[in-house]
């Protein structure tokens, strides 16, 4: 049984394994990366169904439609990273299969979110709370406005009414009564000619 060795190929043989990491290798000497790329995010301080939501609008803004699969990618590789944590240069490598020259930003402005709402201590961006807060504050000032409106026409309707009334004093009463009495007069008649 000589000549039992194992068949195939080794890795020394195989171009493509590894070839994410000797992309990533060669991007970084081109400096294709951001610098805080370099610090690391824990996923676990991350409110994700916070993330969820901004991640789908920004790649349908990105991409120009809605592709659930790419964003579905994309919270995949959040919320189960590898044993060696969450790396952003793959991601970034990963998610350009989908995205194309799209991807650099998209990944830059996600991994500045992560790294915000993992110093946060409810596990949200501060610009999300800050979007928020002026959100609430925009309403606030509608509302304000809507009901400065609605007093303003009230006192419209009931100076409008005011003033029929003091037209409708005097003038008016002896009008009516003129009235009545007219419709009485008219009625003897009516008999009277019967």
């Amino acid at each position: 049984m000589a000549g039992n060795f194992f068949r195939g190929s080794s890795t020394d043989q195989v171009k493509c394994i590894n070839a994410e990491q000797r992309l990533i290798k060669e991007l970084e000497k081109k400096s294709r990366f951001p610098e805080h790329f370099a610090k690391k995010v824990d996923m676990s301080k991350v409110s994700m169904d916070v993330m969820k939501p901004w991640i789908a609008q920004r790649i349908t803004e990105e991409l120009g439609f809605e592709d659930e699969i790419v964003v579905d990618y994309c919270i995949t590789q959040l919320e189960n990273p590898p044993a060696k944590g969450l790396d952003p240069k793959m991601l970034q490598v990963n998610m350009t299969a989908f995205m194309e020259r799209k991807a650099a930003k998209f990944c830059s402005e996600l991994w500045t979110h992560l790294l915000s709402a993992q110093d946060s201590p409810v596990g949200v961006p501060r610009q999300f709370i800050e979007q928020k807060k002026d959100d609430l504050r925009q309403k606030r000032e509608e509302a304000d406005r809507v009901q400065e409106e609605l007093k303003r026409r009230r006192q419209e309707l009931e100076e409008a009414k005011g003033g029929e009334r003091a037209t409708s004093g005097p003038e008016a009463e002896d009008k009516s009564t003129r009235n009545v009495e007219g419709d009485a007069s008219n009625e003897t008649n009516l008999a009277e000619a019967t």
